[in-house]
């Protein structure tokens, strides 16, 4: 870990450093000492920022060959869910070794209790190797099979071009319009391209655009679909630091501490080179030059659906993209104190701040703690239930190994035409809840539908054939033209 000095600052520039947080904390909790946590085990070290499991936050980037590494990823962990989950239908989705650039070596990024996008089954990514170095390959989200289907078909395609220069959209239609950008669709032969529209925002939820997702065998496509917001997504739970030497070949690990979400979407980056978020530290130069860019910052030329639910969250303060700009540059020029990069580190600032007047807010705490501040209810797990939830994370697992074992690159590395291939699909592979369930029939924008549009209507070629992926609905340009003649 590399060696880090804090320093401690007046009431005014706390405030503004650690943004919402302190509203998490609730009115009087300044100076309150937090509930006893267990002691964490003998090696094992909880980190305060590292990488957001891909299950809980994705970004849209562009897609590309992840960063090759140049040792193999240990063993996965054997872990346990914990014996406790937020209230309703969430799915424990295991978690896995990345890559740590500033210690040359791997952590382990926790394991996650999810909502699961509506009508969405997760399929895991996978290490593997690669001209004598080690590659991630992505999970993704994709449409959930229904009860008794056996297999799930996955497509790959050629590397979609570059996005071709397009005009701005120019200014929003309402004020609860945002706009999703286009997207190449396979179009029999060869790539064709579908314009962005404006689409109104569904309160509650995050519009994940039509994207793809590399992999030795090619490109999937993701078409667009609505995700619930942060902070209804479930249990982002703080990677750690193993030392296989101290744990020991019987050691299973259980996460306990979780990540504020108000803390995550203050301190929030994407790195396209591994297609993934990251949480916390990662300011200064050094960790631009590795490819970290600040979701806010990255969204001023790249769509992101986090910053785009969250700037219309804060629409009644004028003020709220400059303020995250503002902070952004005051860290990353020194101006700004740094969040902690490990829970001992937090625990150190929190103690030394009890008795003084600047917030001890966190970046990390013990899950009941953070269910508690945000007004949601927690349930037991027993130990049997946890045995077969973690059977239940396991055979998402063995559905990666099958992906592992068949995507592999083609002949020159660049497939030219589309691949289909089918993955066997456990029956009690974890899903969300159906599309729509708690919606009304009724014409509503609503999760599982794109995103109505107003009256702006961008030009659009339909690509015609049977090898084009398809939204998981009718297009809305249809629904549009049926409603334009009634």
């Amino acid at each position: 870990m590399m060696p880090r000095a804090f320093g401690f600052c007046g009431l005014t520039i706390c405030l503004l450093s650690w943004g919402g947080m302190a509203a998490a904390q609730g009115p009087g909790s300044e100076n309150a000492p937090p509930p006893t946590a267990p002691p964490v085990p003998q090696g094992v070290e909880v980190l305060a920022r590292g990488p957001v499991h891909e299950a809980f936050a994705t970004p849209t980037t562009a897609p590309t060959p992840t960063q090759l590494v140049p040792k193999a990823p240990p063993k996965p962990l054997e872990e346990m869910p914990p014996d406790q989950k937020p209230e309703g239908n969430v799915v424990w989705i295991g978690g896995y070794w990345a890559w740590d650039d500033d210690r040359h070596d791997f952590l382990w990024v926790s394991g996650v209790w999810r909502s699961a996008p509506p009508g969405k089954t997760w399929v895991a990514g996978y290490w593997r190797e690669a001209d004598g170095k080690w590659q991630w390959v992505p999970g993704f989200w994709t449409e959930a099979l229904h009860e008794g289907e056996p297999t799930q078909q996955l497509t790959y395609y050629p590397s979609p071009p570059p996005p071709p220069e397009t005009a701005a959209p120019g200014e929003p239609p309402t004020p609860d319009s945002f706009y999703i950008p286009g997207v190449w669709y396979w179009a029999g032969d060869h790539y064709a391209w579908r314009a962005g529209y404006w689409g109104r925002v569904q309160p509650g939820y995050v519009w994940v655009a039509a994207h793809y997702r590399w992999t030795p065998s090619g490109y999937v496509f993701i078409p667009g679909y609505w995700d619930l917001t942060v902070a209804r997504r479930g249990v982002l739970y703080a990677p750690v630091v193993v030392d296989p030497n101290v744990v020991g070949v019987t050691f299973v690990y259980t996460p306990y501490y979780a990540v504020q979400d108000t803390f995550l979407v203050d301190a929030l980056w994407v790195r396209p080179s591994y297609g993934c978020y990251y949480f916390g530290d990662y300011y200064g130069p050094a960790y631009h030059d590795l490819g970290f860019e600040s979701y806010v910052v990255y969204s001023r030329r790249c769509y992101d659906p986090i910053f785009v639910y969250e700037r219309w969250d804060h629409r009644r303060d004028p003020n709220w993209v400059s303020v995250q700009v503002n902070l952004y540059n005051a860290r990353y020029r020194g101006e700004a104190p740094l969040p902690p990069r490990t829970l001992v580190q937090q625990t150190t600032i929190v103690n030394i701040n009890r008795t003084t007047t600047i917030n001890n807010t966190r970046v990390i705490m013990p899950a009941s703690q953070l269910a508690a501040a945000q007004g949601q209810r927690l349930v037991p797990v027993d130990r049997a239930q946890q045995w077969q939830i973690r059977q239940q994370a396991q055979a998402v697992q063995q559905v990666a190994l099958q992906r592992s074992q068949m995507e592999v690159a083609a002949p020159g590395g660049v497939p030219q035409r589309p691949r289909a291939a089918t993955l066997q699909v456990p029956p009690n592979l974890p899903r969300g809840n159906p599309v729509n369930s708690s919606f009304a029939a009724s014409g509503a924008n609503r999760p599982g539908m794109n995103p109505a549009r107003p009256a702006y209507r961008p030009p659009y070629r339909p690509a015609p054939g049977p090898s084009r992926p398809a939204p998981s609905r009718p297009d809305p340009r249809e629904r549009d033209k049926d409603r334009d003649h009634h």
